[in-house]
């Protein structure tokens, strides 16, 4: 990471990005995973769909 920021061109704005991709994976990780079902289930109507 450190090398990243230090060798980018613009350093200070690449450390920010660094901190809220830290921030971001942090609500992610506290949002919690969706329900892992059994089987799929769709989320788009069948009708109108051509077999």
């Amino acid at each position: 990471v450190n090398t990243a920021i230090a060798r980018a061109k613009n350093p200070p704005e690449m450390a920010r990005a660094f901190a809220e991709a830290v921030v971001a994976g942090r609500r992610a990780f506290n949002a919690g995973r969706a329900h892992i079902g059994v089987k799929a289930v769709a989320s788009s109507p069948a009708e109108g769909v051509p077999v």
